[in-house]
């Protein structure tokens, strides 16, 4: 692979963060054009400023206003500084903000896993191999999708325990936001393992 096969297929971006004195070194990785949400997403993740709370300003623009827009369409490149205006959240709710975000870490990393199963189910269909040519993989799949779902419900728990007084917004919005991310991942995998079962 070339220097130019790899980067068409990731994007990678560095951009500095001022948040009042303080300082944020953001590092965006995808295989897509990165949007104003992604950089909203991973200022969220560092600063602990919510992304309803937050307001990025660069060279004039407003960009938390179009968070759909593609980061590129405003001429940014590594070592743009972008001015992030918003307020941190305080005491408990901030407590509880940073263990919520702890465990939306953890349902995306298993949500690439699931991908990944369904991938390689779907290559595994399209081979169109007889099922008895193939049960070591479906078992595999079945297995990683299990344990899966069996670690969702263990974060679906952990974020159903927090008690978040309604008065922290903040914390309160994300809570429902984690909570739904988990339920719609063990949504998908009931019905990977329901398909991995009945393959024939």
């Amino acid at each position: 692979m070339t220097n130019i096969d790899i980067k068409s297929r990731f994007y990678l971006l560095q951009l500095e963060v001022a948040h009042g004195s303080d300082r944020y070194d953001i590092h965006i990785h995808m295989e897509r054009p990165p949007l104003v949400l992604d950089l909203m997403q991973e200022i969220e993740n560092k600063a602990r400023v919510p992304i309803m709370n937050q307001q990025l300003l660069y060279r004039g623009t407003r960009l938390h206003q179009t968070p759909d827009k593609p980061l590129e369409g405003f001429g940014l490149f590594n070592g743009n500084r972008i001015i992030l205006v918003g307020e941190k959240l305080a005491g408990l709710e901030d407590e509880h903000f940073r263990r919520l975000l702890s465990i939306e870490k953890n349902a995306e990393i298993i949500n690439d896993v699931i991908g990944v199963v369904c991938r390689d189910f779907e290559n595994l269909k399209k081979s169109q191999q007889p099922r008895n040519q193939c049960t070591q993989l479906l078992q595999d799949l079945k297995a990683h999708s299990e344990r899966c779902r069996s670690d969702l419900k263990t974060f679906q728990s952990l974020a159903n325990d927090l008690k978040i007084d309604s008065s922290e917004l903040d914390a309160y919005r994300k809570k429902d936001q984690v909570v739904r991310l988990i339920r719609d991942r063990l949504d998908i995998l009931s019905s990977i393992i329901s398909a991995i079962s009945s393959y024939q």
